[in-house]
């Protein structure tokens, strides 16, 4: 479905970004000294849970680093699994979980046998309705949440059309032709965490094809680790709400 490649899109393009100035380079544990590096975990909650752990060079753009026994890193209690010198991250140590899943515990060992355990907890959130109309001639938009931002937290809004564009002709090179509308948006918007609702204006949403498509919210936040060598670290999660229909008018 249209919707679906074009989350997909939009992901790819954020991800290569966020790659553009770190290093894909790889070093063995073994031949560092343990107190340079860096701890960083990410985890992407949605209908499943996925978890990433990168150790660094000395911070966040360094060197990624395999771990060599003795050295490790668990996961909820198993070994994540070593994603070895890949081409566009270096190395990396990934997790799944069926499902959706807030609770996660990551133990460091490194190579002198020193443990370092670091915890992030955080709640699903999804948009409380069957179905969003949105009215462009209105200018704001009101929408129920499960729940408000936790603190340091923050929202983001994303429309996929699910009407398909127009095929344009090949032939055509008028380079003063009206652009089409959009048919993919990633906005912001309030939230108002006493009544559990999300506030969008509309304006932003100007350009968008008329018609139906489908609704998601994300919700991130970076926590700062508890044991962290002197090279520090960070924890990020993003959670990804289910999709509602909805119809832009």
């Amino acid at each position: 479905m249209l919707k679906d490649k074009t989350y997909f899109l939009a992901a790819a393009i954020l991800i290569l970004t966020a790659l553009g100035c770190r290093s894909c380079e790889t070093i063995d544990s073994s031949k560092l000294d343990p107190s340079e590096i860096y701890q960083e975990y990410s985890i992407t909650a949605s209908t499943n849970t996925t978890v990433k752990a990168e150790l660094r060079v000395s911070g966040a753009t360094g060197t990624t680093v395999a771990l060599v026994v003795p050295a490790k890193i668990e996961h909820n209690g198993k070994p994540m699994d070593e994603n070895l010198r890949t081409v566009l991250s270096g190395t990396f140590y990934s997790d799944e979980t069926v499902g959706f899943a807030g609770s996660h515990t990551f133990v460091f060992t490194d190579s002198s046998g020193k443990q370092f355990t670091n915890s992030v907890t955080f709640d699903p959130i999804k948009i409380e309705a069957e179905n969003i109309e949105i009215n462009k001639n209105i200018r704001t938009l009101v929408v129920p949440l499960s729940r408000g931002l936790a603190s340091g937290e923050s929202v983001s809004i994303q429309f996929a059309s699910e009407v398909d564009p127009p095929k344009t002709p090949a032939t055509n090179s008028n380079s003063n032709a009206a652009a089409g509308p959009d048919y993919l948006a990633d906005i912001s918007g309030s939230v108002d965490n006493d009544a559990k609702t999300l506030t969008i204006d509309t304006e932003s949403l100007k350009n968008f094809a008329i018609g139906k498509a489908a609704m998601r919210i994300t919700v991130k936040a970076t926590r700062q680790p508890l044991e962290l060598g002197i090279r520090g670290g960070a924890i990020s999660y993003q959670i990804q709400s289910p999709p509602v229909a909805s119809r832009v008018n």
